[in-house]
């Protein structure tokens, strides 16, 4: 019960410190100079798993219309 209620009151806070690390993350990359090839990784892998999505069918079983 107690755990509960502290994510609950704690969560604006996690997510004010993730946002924060995001930040200091991206600045890191952006002194770097990698935010180009960063960008491209993501692009790619976000691809790769919306096309595994769409052409990935169920192993043994069969297709349902309906």
């Amino acid at each position: 019960m107690w755990l509960i209620a502290a994510a609950a009151l704690l969560s604006p806070v996690l997510a004010f410190l993730l946002a924060i690390a995001a930040e200091i993350v991206i600045g890191a990359l952006w002194d770097a100079d990698m935010l180009k090839p960063l960008a491209l990784a993501a692009a790619v892998a976000i691809s790769w798993s919306w096309f595994r999505k769409l052409w990935d069918r169920p192993h043994g079983r069969a297709a349902v219309e309906t």
